[in-house]
């Protein structure tokens, strides 16, 4: 959720480049949204609704950003007629059954080898998928029905942290509590398994494909790096909204936080990887610098442009 240029880009694209985009907003966005709440007490907030993403297929094959890609995540945007059009759009049935298709879909794609390591049978890893696409849209229904959808006076945040532990009780009931934890593992190291998806993807052009081992070993690098600089980054955060109201993290913090991260993990494939295998990963996560760096700089100067606009 750090590695990404913080910018407002399209929702609901269909291209593969514009899909990218879109998770890269996203995951800036997420992370923003997590920290408003924690300092809601602190910090007035304007009731406005967020609405919910219409959720997209990742790329195929992966890109070389990090991407996250959580079932259960509302999507913000500011635009009233974007929120009724998702309303008038999730009371068509047919369009919450396509819908529907869709996140199950992304499910699949994203959860592929959860299967194989929670040793789940065919039957049951449908059954699980069909049952996180369906709570997927109906937290897209709570998010765009709002306020129309508040229960006792709760606030959007409380319904949805609400939905969120239902969610777990089905998942459970389905899975039992020791598989239930493990999806929760899995879900939150997804953004790292994508990662270390791209660069396996990468060395299997090469002499020296990834093998089974060292995937393993590097993804609990990718992943504790992960988690070091998103703490970094919302610690950055929370300080800087604390003296400015309103702050939210800047696309240039974000990128030197993931800069670091990125070396860090090279630092520490160097003990895992071959000197050939190594400079592919290098090689990686250049080109992932330059695509922040330069998404950076595009998402800046479109504002600029926008907001001298007459």
């Amino acid at each position: 959720m750090y590695k990404s240029a913080v910018l407002g880009v399209a929702l609901a694209c269909t291209t593969a480049s514009s899909v990218w985009l879109w998770h890269q907003w996203r995951n800036e966005r997420e992370a923003n949204l997590q920290l408003l709440a924690r300092l809601e007490t602190r910090q007035p907030r304007p009731e406005t609704p967020a609405p919910p993403p219409v959720a997209a297929i990742p790329a195929l094959p992966a890109s070389p950003t990090k991407v996250k890609l959580p079932v259960e995540t509302a999507i913000p945007d500011w635009r009233p007629d974007f929120r009724d059009g998702q309303r008038r759009l999730l009371a068509n049935p047919e369009y919450r059954k396509s819908l529907r298709a869709r996140q199950r879909l992304e499910i699949e794609y994203s959860y592929r080898d959860l299967p194989r390591l929670l040793n789940l049978s065919a039957d049951q890893a449908n059954r699980l998928f069909d049952l996180m696409a369906e709570q997927g849209v109906t937290l897209i229904a709570l998010q765009s029905g709002w306020p129309a959808t508040q229960v006792d006076g709760k606030s959007l945040t409380t319904m949805t942290a609400e939905l969120s532990q239902q969610n777990d009780v089905e998942r459970g009931e389905l899975l039992g509590e020791r598989n239930l934890q493990e999806l929760k593992e899995f879900s939150a190291s997804l953004e790292s398994r994508n990662e270390v998806d791209a660069l396996r993807a990468e060395l299997a052009r090469t002499a020296e494909p990834m093998r089974e081992d060292q995937f393993d070993s590097l993804l609990a690098v990718v992943h504790t790096e992960n988690q070091r600089a998103d703490q970094e980054l919302k610690a950055r955060a929370v300080n800087e909204m604390a003296l400015v109201p309103g702050f939210t993290s800047s696309g240039p913090v974000s990128v030197e936080v993931a800069t670091a991260a990125n070396q860090r993990i090279v630092d520490s494939a160097a003990m895992l990887l071959t000197p050939s295998q190594l400079s592919t990963v290098k090689d990686f996560y250049r080109r992932q610098r330059v695509q922040m760096e330069t998404q950076r700089d595009l998402g800046r100067l479109q504002a600029e442009a926008i907001s001298r606009k007459p």
